[in-house]
């Protein structure tokens, strides 16, 4: 359910801050819910930084671990020869004689004195061996019975025949194969099977001209990830497998959730619902399959890039026919962590104003596969104008570009991943992340940011969990140069160097809840801190207490809190990032479910002490109406503070019995379709353990963990 994709208010909070009032501009890839009995395995992005930490912790792992071994085995070799010299010396007591060689003898006198010396004497050995070379033409062939015929020169091969290619790593199994040396042209008949790095084709016929290097294939069928892929007929050539009247399904169910971030913070997606409330597109419209027909799809599988184009595109969902589409091109990563098209866009930045525009997107070599999509755009902030958007996206980083004449304005947003928790926000004329402060517009800023969490569970009673997160950045930032909140301080064109590290501790004081009767309750108490040096030698110090609450009655559900703080704000850049919500504050966020349908959301914060800089009580307030059923939420909002509409969508899509039917589909280089040239690295664990029984100087066991980096990019459409 698209319900389900926000779990948690922190989840909730980490979308609301991190993409405040900025408009989806692309879609992002989607992710993958594996259902149980499923096999795919979704794959997120590592970035270089990450990459190369995983490469020297390994590498000094290894190190540690060939010294550590080597030790051991210096002292049991040197325990062994103790206890030989135990048991001589015993036998010396007892009178029993013992009569050995005089070269063991001498043997023994020396080992000790090898073994000791054994660091400073090492011996280079050279491992492997030598391995036959095979030529291009050699096969091998396994089968039951084999006979030739003089007169066809047909050499026959039944029973539980099987060919193999070594060169090629292909293997082929049929009922029956004939090889004609004439011709130099194998058949294979029944019920053939190929085998190529662990992916297998079926097919009731199959022949191969061993001298132009290609072959064909009756009826296949094969299964990639999530698709079952069928044809009438196949061509195999050096370079292309080549497809005809064929269709792609999916026979097993994976839900695929497409969302983008929403405004205002507002959490109705964590609502109890019952499940006879629940609604979905499938159970209204009686279908639950995406058809598409399409004439032509061509894969192109490059280096870097998988870029798919479907030609004279029919799609359908169930019964509906929704649109024809003459011509899209899709590129995505060898991982396929995120993808792009030429499809148009449209939407509104913040000082950019409404948008809309053709796109076309292009391949590049940057960071393991890469886009970049141009956009020639109209955009209407005072009036029509022209400008262009660039989009740049991979699987660890996203930037947005974009120029309007109507606002003359550049607009630049975007974010590198640099490790699990490191990552460089940058940005102009944008809304950028603050955390708790809100999202803030400077006039541009680069910022590197480490972000962390942690999780106490059940500090002062079962379930009452403790939440940590703290956040360190450092960066150069310039005011803003437009007074967007009617505030009554002067204009200031300064930039300069900021460091600030911030902190929250959520306490959970009190939890109830009962699904039954769709009520829900929980108290915390929350602390939150945050310090600022500036450049210019300024501070900025904020500490804030108070509590949190959230409650669902029916489908009526309500998050409120207040904080009492206390501040010494010296910002230089007051337009930018000074403290905004005054010594008392108080935020609410109250949802409605009105029906299946109809969602409505409001969210606002309210300095109670008026000393907020425009002198206004609001400092947030906006509203979202959310429409459809549970599976296919479209949210519209509105921003009264910033002036400023919101889009956005929520997807959960079960893939089962979806397909797409093609006359011709061509796949150019299938050898790297999905195939990445980078190289995949995981820490290593070494059980020092299980070497030997000796005790191990150091550890006897260490352990690491990868924790998967988030997708940068989710806000996208």
């Amino acid at each position: 359910m698209a319900a389900d994709v926000i779990k948690s208010p922190e989840d909730l909070e980490t979308l609301f801050n991190e993409s405040f009032y900025e408009s989806p501009t692309s879609i992002a890839a989607p992710k993958v819910q594996v259902k149980e009995g499923s096999t795919i395995n979704p794959v997120r992005g590592m970035p270089l930084f990450k990459k190369t930490r995983i490469k020297v912790t390994n590498y000094l792992r290894e190190k540690n671990y060939k010294e550590t071994m080597e030790q051991i085995e210096k002292e049991k070799k040197l325990q062994e020869l103790d206890e030989a010299e135990e048991i001589k010396e015993l036998n010396k007591e007892l009178n029993i004689k013992v009569e050995e060689p005089e070269s063991t003898q001498k043997d023994k006198e020396n080992k000790k004195d090898e073994i000791e010396t054994d660091d400073n004497n090492k011996t280079l050995e050279l491992e492997g061996g030598v391995k036959e070379h095979v030529r291009a033409n050699d096969v091998i062939l396994d089968a039951d019975n084999i006979d030739y015929d003089d007169k066809t020169m047909d050499i026959t091969a039944t029973g539980s025949p099987v060919l193999v290619f070594p060169p090629q790593n292909v293997t082929i199994k049929a009922d029956k194969m004939v090889y004609n040396k004439a011709s130099n042209i194998l058949k294979a008949y029944g019920k053939v099977e190929v085998i190529r790095d662990g992916n297998r084709v079926f097919g009731d016929y199959m022949q191969i001209n061993m001298n132009e290097e290609d072959a064909f294939m009756d009826n296949t069928k094969t299964k990639a990830s999530m698709l079952t892929v069928t044809a009438k007929k196949s061509e195999m050539k050096e370079d292309k497998v080549i497809l005809y009247d064929g269709k792609m399904a999916s026979e097993d169910s994976y839900i695929l959730n497409f969302h983008t971030r929403m405004i205002g913070g507002n959490n109705f997606n964590t609502m109890l619902i019952d499940d006879e409330d629940r609604s979905t597109l499938s159970g209204e419209t009686g279908q639950t399959a995406v058809h598409i027909k399409a004439k032509d799809i061509f894969v192109n599988a490059k280096r870097d890039h998988d870029v798919i184009t479907l030609k004279k595109a029919s799609i359908n969902y169930g019964d509906f026919h929704l649109l024809d589409w003459p011509s899209i091109t899709i590129h995505t990563n060898k991982k396929h962590q995120f993808f792009d098209a030429n499809y148009p866009e449209l939407g509104s930045r913040g000082r950019l104003g409404m948008f809309a525009g053709p796109g076309f997107v292009f391949d590049t070599p940057l960071q393991g596969g890469s886009t970049l999509k141009a956009i020639p755009i109209l955009n209407n902030k005072s009036g029509i104008g022209f400008g262009g958007m660039l989009k740049y996206r991979s699987a660890t980083n996203y930037t947005d570009l974009a120029y309007g004449s109507s606002a003359d304005v550049f607009v630049l947003k975007g974010k590198q991943y640099f490790d699990d928790r490191l990552y460089m926000q940058y940005g102009a004329n944008s809304y950028m992340d603050e955390w708790w402060f809100g999202s803030r517009m400077p006039k541009y800023t680069a910022e590197l940011i480490y972000h962390d969490r942690a999780v106490i569970p059940s500090t002062i009673g079962k379930n009452l969990d403790l939440r940590f997160r703290h956040r360190f950045g450092i960066g150069y930032m310039q005011n803003n140069d437009v007074n967007r909140y009617g505030e009554r301080i002067p204009a200031a064109d300064i930039g300069t160097l900021r460091t600030r590290y911030m902190a929250e501790i959520d306490q959970s004081l009190y939890r109830y809840r009962n699904k039954d009767n769709l009520f829900d309750f929980n108290l915390s108490l929350v602390m939150q801190g945050s310090a600022a040096l500036y450049g210019t030698g300024d501070t900025q110090f904020v500490g804030r207490i108070g509590p949190r609450v959230h409650t669902q009655y029916k489908y009526w559900m309500q998050d409120v809190g207040f904080f009492a703080s206390a501040y010494q704000d010296g910002t230089p850049m007051q337009m930018y990032d000074m403290y905004r919500y005054g010594h008392a504050n108080v935020y609410i966020r109250e949802a409605l479910r009105v029906n299946k349908f109809l969602t409505l959301a409001w969210s606002g914060s309210l300095t109670m002490t008026g000393d907020s800089p425009n002198g206004e009580m609001f400092q947030e307030n906006s509203f979202i109406i959310a429409l459809g059923p549970d599976d296919f939420k479209v949210n519209f909002g509105y921003d009264w503070i910033r002036r400023q509409t919101y889009f956005s969508f929520i997807i959960a899509m079960d893939t089962k019995g979806s397909s797409i039917d093609f006359d011709k589909m061509e796949i150019k280089n299938p050898d790297r379709l999905a195939r990445s040239n980078e190289e995949d690295v995981e820490l290593k664990v070494f059980d020092y353990g299980n070497g030997s029984t000796a005790k191990a100087p150091a550890k006897k066991m260490m352990y690491a963990e990868v924790i998967d980096i988030e997708d940068p990019d989710k806000e996208q459409i």
